[in-house]
């Protein structure tokens, strides 16, 4: 198998990890895709790349999750999920964090990697759901209120962040060990 189409293996198995761990039962926010997008920030050479894997396993899920899974719930077709900006910026600085990992991969900083994702967009979204929901009043308290809620989803997050970087960090290494021309 040549390089490139080692990689563009490695790009499409990527993809739909993203988007077929939105889709199998799991907790609430219990994916793939804040180790997808850290991976992808550490793996590939080609920074476009990197978000282009993510911002499509996002695009592409919510569309899905917004029209079919939810549809009958909304009132016509949903490009983008609400507080789109938000969740997709919170993943965007986790692949910032991948590529941070470039220049001196350990395990600890990897742990910090997921750490730091998870608490980033743990601050972004919810941030931007007590800016936009009507649930929480535009007070220092309710403020603190949207980020106490949001607690029992970072921590699903960060478990499942570790589990799936986990998993593709030790696949990327055992395959680029048996493969070291895809490195």
């Amino acid at each position: 198998m040549s390089k490139q189409n080692q990689s563009l293996l490695l790009i499409v198995s990527l993809v739909v990890l993203g988007i077929f761990s939105r889709f199998i039962p799991h907790p609430p926010n219990a994916t793939a895709i804040g180790a997808v997008a850290i991976f992808g920030g550490f793996a590939f050479r080609n920074k476009l790349l990197a978000f282009g894997i993510l911002f499509i396993s996002l695009f592409i899920s919510d569309l899905l999750i917004n029209n079919v899974v939810y549809g009958s719930l909304n009132s016509g077709f949903v490009w983008f999920t609400g507080g789109f900006g938000f969740i997709y910026a919170g993943f965007a600085l986790s692949i910032l964090l991948g590529i941070f990992l470039k220049s001196g991969f350990t395990i600890s900083r990897l742990g910090g990697a997921f750490v730091s994702s998870v608490l980033v967009f743990f601050l972004l979204t919810n941030f931007g759901a007590w800016l936009s929901l009507p649930l929480y009043p535009k007070t220092f308290s309710g403020l603190l209120t949207a980020y106490a809620a949001g607690i029992p989803f970072a921590l699903n997050q960060l478990l499942f962040t570790m589990i799936y970087g986990v998993v593709l960090f030790g696949a990327f290494g055992l395959f680029t060990k048996k493969y070291p021309a895809i490195a």
